[in-house]
């Protein structure tokens, strides 16, 4: 009987510690589900931010191409602006107002002219009068083409060009020495009275510029000669 009632004593013990074991089973068996599905949503979220973050970059590369872009444009209008807005030059002491291209232009041919290529000094400075009509540079610019045809000896041209500076531009400091350069051209072609005549002008209209001064030495060397 004592046999018995130990037998089964043994049994309910070993009846209970199963069931324990059991309750201890589905408690790890759910923190571990429940880990898993922690563990899923925290990578799930970590792919989210991730995603955001690529937007992110994708979004910011987006503004800084936009950007340079914009500074693209903003030089680039820049330097129309530079070529087209009129510039304040100084020329034979006065201040006029040109554009760029235009003072490159006037300054090309003069150069021609400096390096005695008188032939392309003209070319250039006729083409200059059809591009800029109304430039400020105009006096100056019949001045240098006067003297490329004096140099040419093209002395008829000469006079033709001169007498045009001086009835159109006769306050710019270029008509004395138009004046005086059309009596050379006279000079050179044998127009002595014409010459005598273009120096008194000079003389008379313009009393205080140097080229009054040198008229009047020509003069004196013309009535020495006879």
């Amino acid at each position: 009987m004592r046999q018995t009632l130990l037998a089964v004593m043994m049994l309910a013990v070993a009846a209970q510690t199963g069931t324990a074991w059991a309750f201890a089973d589905d408690e790890a068996r759910t923190a571990i589900l429940e880990l898993r599905e922690q563990l899923k949503a925290s990578q799930r979220a970590q792919v989210d931010l991730m995603g955001q973050v690529e937007a992110l970059r994708a979004e910011n590369q987006r503004m800084i191409g936009q950007m340079q872009e914009l500074t693209r444009q903003v030089e680039t209008m820049d330097k129309r602006l530079v070529e087209v807005e009129p510039a304040r030059v100084e020329l034979n002491g006065r201040v006029i107002s040109v554009k760029p291209a235009e003072r490159r232009d006037f300054e090309k041919a003069v150069e021609l002219f400096r390096n005695r290529d008188f032939s392309n000094c003209l070319k250039a400075l006729n083409t200059f009068k059809k591009t800029w009509p109304k430039s400020a540079y105009m006096a100056d610019v019949d001045y240098w083409r006067a003297s490329s045809y004096y140099a040419l000896n093209n002395f008829k041209s000469t006079i033709t060009v001169t007498n045009n500076l001086y009835r159109v531009y006769p306050s710019s400091p270029k008509a004395p020495e138009a004046l005086l350069l059309k009596a050379s051209a006279e000079l050179s072609d044998g127009a002595i009275d014409e010459a005598k005549k273009t120096l008194n002008t000079l003389i008379k209209r313009y009393p205080k510029s140097d080229s009054a001064k040198t008229a009047k030495s020509r003069l004196a060397q013309i009535e020495k000669l006879g």
